[in-house]
């Protein structure tokens, strides 16, 4: 018999063998209340308000780094203050069916127009109410309701209508509680990872000589001196990529002895390419492109321009990447992919809006560049491999938990 027939879940703590009853969500909260109608100001150090953009669409926890408070006679809104247990539902929008369960370590908050409030019986548990609202069953209610002729809306009459399938409240607490502890250990990871990420960019600050200078603020014991400095065509070999034409032509993809064929899309944010590329090119093509072995420097020029990669595998590039082949002096690959990188960070800087938009060979050709003996850029490339290969790890410990969290997700609920 199916899962859904039983009334059970594929998981479940022990102790607890009885059906899980039908109710609606209308069934379990005691009202609900759509929030203020007003303004967002500048906080006033004590009343915050929260909007659906306020609620992080990963996590669904307040984001804080920039607080508001209503614009309103606050006294005379006491009514629209979240308490404990409180839950939120995003009505309108691209975000229709966001929630966020009130916190109380998040203050004083106050709850905008365009979110509904839940307010849940005693004789149920906020916390597993809220989870059932990151379940596959919510999601497909959600995709459903919302449809209308304009953008997507839900109202509290139709939200209260949702089916929620609950067990008896012990039951209940234990599988919030439980979520809750892997929650609480996912927010600890991200906020390590924030932190770290936080530290090497304050690390790349300080280990690359600023404008006009020759030398870094931080350095390794034993080094001294100013680092050499010259122009980018004058220290390295380098050449675009490219591919036959026309791009839509199947005989140059995929087939026998296919190679992986690197665009801009394929090129991360962490120095790195993806593991498979989203397009291989042929062995017919493969003569009419340029050939990349594991290990060397590319770089984007179009599209996100500056996006710097080491390469893990050989492969091909397109005409969107530039790959640096060699180099006057000896050269440490890693150091040199970070050197390129924060050129185009500085690029970026002096750039309209903080976008390059283009970049000629003209210009790349006379970017200035500085560098220092082969010793120290093994050390600085060295330190801040390392730095990465945490950040990896520790970015692997994330992703982890969170396909645990959405695994019980999947077998917890019904």
């Amino acid at each position: 018999m199916r899962d859904e027939m039983k009334k059970v879940p594929r998981l479940r703590f022990r102790g607890f063998q009885e059906d899980w009853e039908l109710c609606k969500l209308g069934d379990v909260a005691d009202h609900f209340e759509y929030g203020l109608n007003a303004s967002a100001i500048e906080y006033d150090g004590k009343n915050k308000y929260l909007r659906i953009t306020d609620i992080d669409d990963s996590s669904r926890k307040f984001i804080q780094n920039k607080l508001t408070s209503p614009n309103i006679n606050v006294e005379e809104a006491s009514n629209y203050i979240l308490t404990v247990g409180d839950i939120l539902f995003a009505r309108t929008g691209a975000s229709v069916g966001k929630t966020y369960r009130y916190d109380i370590k998040d203050g004083k908050v106050y709850f905008a127009g365009f979110l509904i409030r839940a307010r849940i019986k005693d004789s149920f548990d906020s916390e597993f109410v809220y989870w059932t609202t990151l379940t596959d069953r919510y999601n497909t209610f959600i995709k459903i309701m919302s449809q209308r002729s304009g953008q997507p809306g839900i109202n509290a009459k139709e939200y209260s209508s949702f089916n929620i399938l609950i067990p008896n409240i012990k039951e209940q607490q234990k599988i919030g509680a439980f979520l809750k502890k892997i929650d609480d250990t996912i927010a600890l990871h991200q906020r390590k990872l924030d932190q770290l990420k936080e530290l090497k960019k304050a690390y790349l600050q300080v280990m690359f000589p600023v404008k006009d200078e020759r030398a870094p603020k931080l350095r390794f014991a034993d080094f001294e001196g100013e680092w050499e400095q010259c122009k980018l065509e004058d220290y390295a070999t380098y050449r675009r990529g490219s591919f036959p034409q026309p791009y839509g032509n199947k005989k140059w993809y995929d087939g026998e002895n296919a190679m992986p064929f690197v665009q801009v899309i394929d090129v991360t944010e962490q120095l790195s390419l993806v593991k498979d590329t989203k397009q291989k090119i042929s062995k017919l093509a493969q003569s009419k492109s340029v050939f990349v072995s594991a290990g060397k420097v590319v770089v984007t020029l179009q599209g996100s321009i500056g996006r710097v990669a080491i390469t893990q595998y050989n492969s091909y590039i397109d005409r969107t990447l530039l790959v640096f082949e060699s180099y006057e002096k000896e050269t440490d690959e890693y150091f040199w992919a970070y050197t390129i990188q924060q050129k185009f960070e500085i690029e970026k800087r002096k750039a309209p809006g903080g976008t390059i938009k283009t970049i000629t060979k003209e210009a790349l050709s006379s970017f200035e560049v500085n560098f220092p003996e082969y010793e120290e850029q093994q050390k600085n490339g060295n330190f801040l491999k390392n730095l990465d290969n945490i950040l990896t790890l520790d970015q692997k410990k994330l992703d982890q938990l969170k396909s645990l969290k959405k695994s019980y997700l999947q077998n917890m609920f019904i």
